[in-house]
């Protein structure tokens, strides 16, 4: 009965529930899912690895930065970047909304992108190759329903809940190999750790490689992975301009996954993610989990914290 009354709970917005008791609800949850799927009980006093200082960033830190909450905002991101100089690296932007009923869908392009603007993953985002051949009022069914699911409460992201929801459509990205590249940096204060590079997830073949700076193989292993490309994924033409994007975004933070493109030699920025997976990241071995952990300065959270 108490599972239940905490799983509803959770659906629920913060209107209805004490802030209080949702926080408790949420990392109650937190620790019970962190122990199922990464394998040992979540220290969040003292926390060492990786996965633990992802959950104590979550709960601590990451709704406190405003400059956070504006990177993880897929809209809002964009002027950040522009202050950056980044502005040619920035995907095309058709429209943005506050409701489905307001997608003005005939004006759009026959393929694009419409993906929510505080959400991550697939449940967020809606690939349209071609309008003509989906059911649009399908469409605006699951961004109605979408919309209404609090994205940053069910796994304690709460700097998601601070960004005002928001529908995007944008270019519907291709490339010469018919399917794009993912390239993501793990990236801790401007010193990248290692990437990883997939592709494959508009298809049936869907492979990811993990890699350092120079492209050479990195010992980076996680449980149930995807299996590596054979061969190897090649190094782009203007890969140090990536690894240049990279490093001055992650300038300052203790941590953070900056995700690009590079189609047909064109770079372009994905997205900002502050708590890959969650936090959820089962390392093989385990000991990869404490060894990449001492990567994150959670001294760089606290000073912010203590000075604001």
């Amino acid at each position: 009965m108490y599972v239940v009354m905490q799983n509803i709970s959770l659906k629920l917005t913060d209107r209805f529930i004490p802030e209080i008791f949702l926080r408790y609800l949420v990392k109650k949850r937190i620790k019970k899912r962190f122990k199922k799927v990464v394998g040992y009980d979540l220290n969040l006093e003292s926390p060492q690895s990786y996965c633990e200082k992802i959950q104590w960033l979550k709960l601590n830190y990451l709704e406190h930065n405003p400059e956070i909450i504006q990177c993880a905002d897929k809209y809002r991101v964009r002027d950040y970047l522009k202050k950056q100089g980044l502005s040619d690296f920035l995907v095309t932007l058709y429209g943005c909304w506050n409701t489905p009923k307001d997608i003005l869908w005939d004006t759009l392009p026959n393929a694009f992108v419409l993906k929510l603007n505080n959400g991550s993953g697939r449940k967020y985002m809606w690939l349209i190759p071609d309008k003509n051949s989906v059911n649009k009022n399908a469409v605006f069914k699951d961004v109605y329903w979408a919309l209404r699911n609090n994205f940053g409460y069910k796994h304690g992201e709460f700097h998601y809940r601070k960004i005002q929801p928001k529908i995007m459509a944008e270019e519907y990205l291709k490339d010469n190999r018919k399917d794009i590249r993912d390239y993501k940096f793990y990236c801790f204060n401007g010193d990248i750790a290692f990437l990883s590079i997939e592709q494959g997830r508009r298809t049936t073949k869907h492979v990811r490689g993990y890699y350092d700076t120079n492209l050479n193989k990195a010992p980076v292993k996680f449980v149930d992975d995807l299996d590596e490309p054979d061969p190897p994924f090649e190094r782009p033409g203007n890969f140090e301009t990536m690894i240049d994007i990279a490093q001055q975004l992650s300038k300052g933070h203790p941590h953070v996954r900056v995700d690009l493109y590079n189609t047909d030699g064109r770079i372009y920025i994905g997205e900002l993610t502050f708590a890959p997976e969650c936090g959820y990241t089962p390392w093989d071995p385990v000991e990869l989990d404490f060894e990449y952990g001492k990567r994150i300065n959670l001294d760089i959270a606290q000073s912010f914290l203590k000075s604001n």
